[in-house]
């Protein structure tokens, strides 16, 4: 259940693409998952940053985004870009499968954007373990006919995302289509 980790040129291609904000809307995310000023974000999987800038803008200068990521190459080029849009606000994380080096319990949401799939249970462990009570957790993935995205066979349906995600003691709050391609499913601790 482990991907390999991306290279800074393959992240930028794919994640940066410019026609993605027509079927996946970062803002339009934080809204439903009701993101406000002054709240702390860990997006695990962060990427090149497409959800951790947006969640920084929005969490504004009392709050804060972890931005977290295996790859180190990733990592630097989220570090470039927050100096670069002067977002102090958000800090990029090397951690590793089994561990993410920041406190228990910081955490209003989690986001685990297009990477349940592929990571291992330690990951997941690690992603609640950051939650604070109250906390919500959201799965934003792929669904089974979308027509793009990983192999068909290494997707979860929602529905096997969100009891996968109960077994770590999270309860399921709600669930929605996100553009043609994806839903997500959020749960609180």
């Amino acid at each position: 259940m482990h991907e390999a980790v991306w290279t800074r040129e393959q992240a930028v291609a794919l994640l940066d693409d410019p026609s993605r904000r027509e079927r996946e809307d970062p803002r339009k995310l934080w809204r439903r998952a009701g993101l406000r000023a002054g709240m702390c974000v860990v997006d695990v999987g962060a990427g090149s940053g497409y959800y951790t800038f947006p969640a920084g803008a929005i969490v504004g200068p009392r709050g804060r985004v972890h931005a977290v990521d295996v790859s180190p190459e990733l990592v630097q080029l989220l570090e470039e870009r927050a100096r670069k849009r002067r977002r102090t606000n958000v800090e990029p994380v090397l951690s590793r499968p089994h561990r993410i080096p920041l406190p228990d319990a910081i955490a209003d949401r989690v986001l685990l954007a297009n990477v349940l799939h592929g990571i291992p249970p330690s990951t997941v462990k690690e992603a609640v373990r950051l939650l604070r009570p109250g906390g919500r957790l959201l799965d934003l993935d792929w669904k089974k006919d979308a027509k793009r995205g990983p192999p068909v066979a290494r997707r979860l349906s929602a529905t096997a995302a969100r009891r996968t995600l109960e077994r770590y003691g999270l309860r399921m709050v709600r669930e929605w289509k996100f553009g043609p391609n994806h839903y997500v499913v959020m749960l609180e601790k």
